[in-house]
């Protein structure tokens, strides 16, 4: 009685345009059985007993029929579980970032900046700049009382949500308006 499975690599959810490799492994299937591979019933690949392909869309069912060459199989063809597949878009974060008060502040003044971030993912790293040097901390919103006329802010956006490309943005840059303190 000949029987087929086939598992992937990699297995579970990948990313698009990933490249996903089945393997078949027979058993009672002869010295060369043969082997015709399917997605979602039509027919792909050759008569291999592995597949491969970067062209699968999400809910794709890969199954494999083989037929047995051994001797007096019992059915001679059969077909293999089905493997569907789940396939996760390829996202693009972005970042952008906004001061609060907005307009001029004079010297000494705080302001809070915040990031708006999109497919940033469960937990993303911020990292704030002022004229190209790190500072504050990894959050979402960074403050200074410390800022001077013509500071360059930015925020550096890196990403951990699936199937990122690429893992990082650079946001917006707000150029600061600082007025001396008169008196």
């Amino acid at each position: 009685i000949p029987s087929v499975t086939i598992n992937s690599v990699p297995a579970g959810p990948v990313c698009n345009g990933t490249n996903v490799t089945f393997t078949a492994t027979p058993v009672n299937g002869g010295a060369t059985p043969s082997y015709q591979w399917t997605i979602n019933g039509n027919p792909v690949g050759n008569n291999s007993p592995s597949f491969t392909s970067s062209s699968l869309a999400n809910n794709s069912n890969i199954q494999v029929g083989m037929t047995s060459s051994a001797a007096c199989p019992v059915p001679p063809v059969v077909s293999s579980n089905v493997i569907t597949m789940t396939v996760n878009p390829i996202l693009t974060p972005q970042v952008s970032i906004t001061a609060n008060p907005s307009g001029p502040i004079c010297d000494g003044d705080p302001v809070t900046f915040t990031a708006t971030a999109v497919n940033a993912g469960s937990a993303p790293v911020y990292q704030w700049k002022i004229n190209g040097l790190n500072t504050g901390s990894k959050s979402p919103t960074f403050a200074s009382s410390t800022l001077n006329h013509n500071d360059l802010v930015e925020v550096v956006l890196t990403s951990n949500a699936t199937c990122v490309q690429p893992a990082s943005d650079t946001s917006n840059v707000i150029v600061m308006t600082v007025n001396p303190i008169v008196t």
